[in-house]
């Protein structure tokens, strides 16, 4: 029986895979797609190891191959489950992994830049530079002409003019998504074997262990902020900006973040469907989220 350290996922995978050569098949039974992932990815030499879903009800239960992914670029598939969100990196607000694998099939040059994550001799300024022109492209922007803050502003200002609008699909800050690279960097190096220091890639020493660092610039111009946002050090009744201006407190105000206060914003659930969307200031969700089924 061997024991996890860090990644449990990647224990089970690499103990599979030690003990393959003595068995037919060697067969790991989970519900989480890391494990599908990294057999994919990390197997691919292996055909007799398979992966196993249980299924639930009337459902079947799933078998999936090394091979059972079989898209052109499942050399990067690391890559792309790490930025679209894993159990250490964060998901971007409303970007499923299947819409970034649409966008490495629409978009076959961004591959190079995928590659770059595989690199262990890669640098911060290639890796923050590579993770920022995939960004670009899945927001829809040129990474050959727009840098993310300029893409940010330019979506916020279409955004505007909306009678409704959600900030939360609004790209992060270039400065939020550098960080985000070098953790997707650190996590894909883990995975494939190569010790990197966590405090040279987004990670931070807190009492609680290892935790990710927080963008250090505001994640817009600061006149800005004072146009959207409340200085309230109370409760935010009559008297406050943002109640004065029609619109709830949120995370950018400095004292009642939009909780501590009577003039909170309402909790929204995420809506693929643009026309329900509602004001949400969120930049980069910092929560785990649920990883969804890659579609084989």
């Amino acid at each position: 029986m061997n024991q996890a350290v860090e990644d449990a996922d990647l224990t089970i995978l690499n103990t599979a895979i030690s003990v393959a050569p003595q068995y037919d098949y060697v067969r790991v039974v989970g519900e989480d797609i890391d494990l599908l992932v990294l057999i994919t990815a990390l197997a691919s030499t292996h055909s007799n190891v398979f992966y196993q879903k249980f299924g639930r009800g009337k459902t079947p239960d799933s078998y999936y191959s090394t091979t059972s992914f079989n898209h052109k670029f499942a050399n990067e598939l690391l890559f792309i489950h790490a930025i679209s969100g894993c159990d250490t990196t964060s998901a971007l607000f409303g970007q499923s992994k299947n819409k970034f694998i649409s966008l490495f099939l629409k978009h076959e040059e961004l591959l190079n830049a995928a590659a770059t994550f595989l690199n262990p001799q890669a640098t911060t300024e290639q890796v923050t530079e590579a993770g920022e022109n995939v960004l670009v492209a899945l927001y829809g922007g040129d990474p050959a002409t727009q840098s993310l803050d300029e893409l940010k502003y330019q979506s916020f200002v279409k955004a505007a003019a909306k009678t409704k609008f959600n900030l939360a699909r609004l790209s992060p800050t270039t400065d939020a998504a550098q960080l985000h690279a070098m953790r997707i960097y650190h996590q894909v190096q883990t995975w494939l074997g190569n010790e990197k220091d966590p405090l040279k890639w987004g990670w931070m020493h807190t009492p609680s262990g290892l935790f990710p660092k927080k963008a250090e610039k505001d994640p817009a111009p600061e006149s800005l902020l004072q146009c959207i946002s409340c200085t309230c050090k109370k409760v935010c009744t009559n008297a406050c900006g943002c109640r004065k201006a029609g619109l709830h407190c949120s995370v950018l105000c400095k004292q009642c973040i939009g909780q501590s206060c009577e003039n909170p914003m309402a909790v929204i659930l995420d809506n693929e469907s643009e026309e329900g969307d509602a004001p949400a200031p969120i930049d980069m969700v910092d929560e785990q989220l649920e990883c969804e089924d890659i579609e084989l």
